[in-house]
C-alpha cells in the first residue's frame, strides 16, 4: 500500500497560531519543553538553551563556559567521544552545544534527525547533558587547539581590530571585554578538568533548560518522554542574569600595526544600550539594515564601496541580547584608503542620523524582514529556532504570530528616532589593524 501523501508544510497552509499549536510542559525542576507537530517530512529538529554562558564565569576566565560546552560531546560515563559521534553519524543525526561572547548568557543546544530516530537523539541528549566526564586527554587536545587558534587570530587584521576596540570600550569585568592573546593563552593553558566540572556543577541543571522539538512526532509522546528523561535532573541555578549596564563611551583611536598586510580592517564602535527585549528593538534594527546591514545595497555599502571604491566590504550591526552589547561598523580597506574610508563612513552615518531613512527604504526593509521570517518558518529547524528564541527572551509564543504585524506597524519616525537616539558617531572608538605608513 502506498504511503499517504504528506500534509502541506506549516508555512504553506493556514495554520493554528503558535500559541495554540505548540504543546508545552514545565517540570518540577524548572525545565521547560515545547513541542510542535509538523508532519510535512519525516524529520525532527531540536533547539534549546541553558543559562551557562560566559557571563557566569569568573572575570578573566570566562572562556571556561565555552570550553565546558565544547567538551560535553567528548564523552560520558557510558560512551566515548567516538562512540557518541558514530551513534549520531550512523543515523545522519546531529547534536551540538556551543556558547561564545556574542551571547554572554546562553548555551545553545541544537540537533536534527529522522523522526524515527527521535528517541535515540533524545537519549543521547540527556546522557550528554546530565553525565559528561570531561576526559583529561580530550581537554589537553582542546587546549592545544585553542592556543593555536588564538595565535592564528593574531595574524588576522579583523580579529586584532575587533579585540582592540572591545578592550577600549569595555572594562575587564565586562563579558564583552576582549583580552590580549598574551593574557588569554596562559588562561587556556591553565584550565583544568576540575574547573570545567565545577562550572558544570554550578550552571547546568533543569532550572534554566528550555528545549524545543519540531517535526514529524506525536507531541504528547515527546513531552512524556522528555519528562521521563529529564525529570530527575537536578534543578541547578535559578534563571537570573547578572546586570552589566552599558559603560560610558570612550571616544578615541587605536591602531594595531601589523607588517606585510595587503588589506586592513577598521572597527568603529560604541557601547549600545539596545537589548533584544527593548520595545524599539525592531524599529532600531530596521533602520540599521538600511544603513549598513548589506555591503551591496545599504547606504554605507553603496557610498563607501560602490561609489567611492574605498572598501572591500562594510557592515554595521547591533549586538543586542539579554545584555546591551556594542554597535559597530566594520570596514575592510587597503591600508592607504583607511582614513578616507573612515571619513566617508562617519559622514554617511552623521547624515543618516540627521536625515533618517526614507519611506521607500523602510518599506523595503520591512518586506525583507518579514519575508526572511516566513522563509525561516519553511523548515523544522527554522521553526524550532524561532520558538526557541521567543521563549529564550521571554517574548512569548504569541510574539511569533504578531511578528509580521509588529514589523508592519513600525513608523518612519519611530525607526529614525530609535536609531538616532542609540548611535552617536562623536562617541565612536575607532580601532584599526594593518600595515600603515
Amino acid at each position: 500500500m502506498s504511503r499517504q501523501a504528506p500534509a502541506e508544510p506549516l508555512s504553506a497552509r493556514r495554520r493554528l497560531p503558535f500559541e495554540e499549536a505548540v504543546r508545552r510542559r514545565r517540570l518540577a525542576n524548572g525545565a521547560e519543553f515545547f513541542v510542535l507537530e509538523n508532519h510535512f517530512n519525516p524529520t525532527v529538529a531540536l533547539s534549546g538553551s541553558l543559562s551557562a554562558g560566559p557571563v557566569y564565569g569568573v572575570p578573566g576566565r570566562r572562556l571556561v563556559a565555552a570550553v565546558t560546552a565544547g567538551e560535553l560531546m567528548k564523552g560520558t560515563s557510558r560512551r566515548t567521544k567516538l562512540q557518541l559521534a558514530e551513534e549520531l553519524e550512523s543515523r545522519a543525526a546531529s547534536l551540538s552545544f556551543a556558547c561564545d561572547a556574542s551571547d554572554p548568557v546562553g548555551l545553545d543546544i541544537g540537533g536534527s534527525a529522522l523522526s524515527r530516530d527521535t528517541g535515540m537523539v533524545l537519549d543521547l541528549l540527556v546522557e550528554i547533558l546530565t553525565d559528561p566526564v570531561f576526559p583529561e586527554e580530550e581537554l589537553a587536545k582542546e587546549k592545544k587547539r585553542l592556543v593555536g587558534a588564538i595565535r592564528q587570530q593574531q595574524d588576522q587584521t579583523s580579529a586584532r581590530a575587533y579585540e582592540a576596540a572591545m578592550r577600549a570600550i569595555y572594562p575587564p569585568e565586562s563579558p564583552f571585554h576582549r583580552r590580549s592573546a598574551e593574557e588569554r593563552i596562559p588562561v587556556v593553558e591553565s584550565l583544568t578538568r576540575e574547573e570545567l566540572a565545577r562550572f558544570y556543577a554550578e550552571r547546568y541543571g533543569g532550572g534554566t533548560l528550555k528545549l524545543v522539538v519540531v517535526g514529524d512526532v506525536d507531541a504528547g509522546e515527546i513531552l512524556d518522554g522528555l519528562e521521563r528523561r529529564f525529570g530527575s535532573w537536578r534543578g541547578g541555578p535559578a534563571p537570573s542574569i547578572p546586570s552589566f549596564p552599558a559603560p560610558p563611551p570612550a571616544p578615541g583611536r587605536e591602531t594595531v600595526r601589523m607588517p606585510d598586510k595587503a588589506s586592513a580592517d577598521v572597527v568603529l564602535t560604541e557601547p549600545s544600550t539596545l537589548t533584544r527585549t527593548d520595545p524599539d528593538y525592531i524599529a532600531c534594527v530596521l533602520a540599521n539594515s538600511a544603513l549598513g546591514q548589506s555591503s551591496l545595497t545599504s547606504r554605507l555599502g553603496v557610498r563607501v564601496r560602490d561609489v567611492e571604491g574605498l572598501t572591500y566590504g562594510i557592515h554595521s550591526s547591533f549586538t543586542a541580547t539579554h545584555l546591551p552589547g556594542p554597535f559597530f561598523v566594520t570596514v575592510t580597506v587597503r591600508p592607504d584608503h583607511r582614513d578616507a574610508a573612515v571619513a566617508s563612513a562617519l559622514d554617511e552615518i552623521v547624515r543618516f542620523r540627521r536625515e533618517g531613512m526614507t519611506a521607500k527604504e523602510l518599506a523595503d526593509e520591512k518586506s525583507s524582514r518579514s519575508g526572511k521570517f516566513q522563509v525561516d518558518l519553511a523548515s523544522n529547524g527554522g521553526i524550532a529556532h524561532a520558538i526557541d528564541a521567543a521563549m529564550y527572551y521571554e517574548l512569548g509564543l504569541e510574539y511569533l504570530d504578531r511578528f509580521p504585524a509588529l514589523v508592519a506597524a513600525v513608523t518612519l519616525e519611530e525607526a529614525n528616532a530609535s536609531f538616532a537616539g542609540r548611535v552617536h558617531p562623536e562617541n565612536f572608538t575607532i580601532a584599526s589593524a594593518g600595515s600603515f605608513p
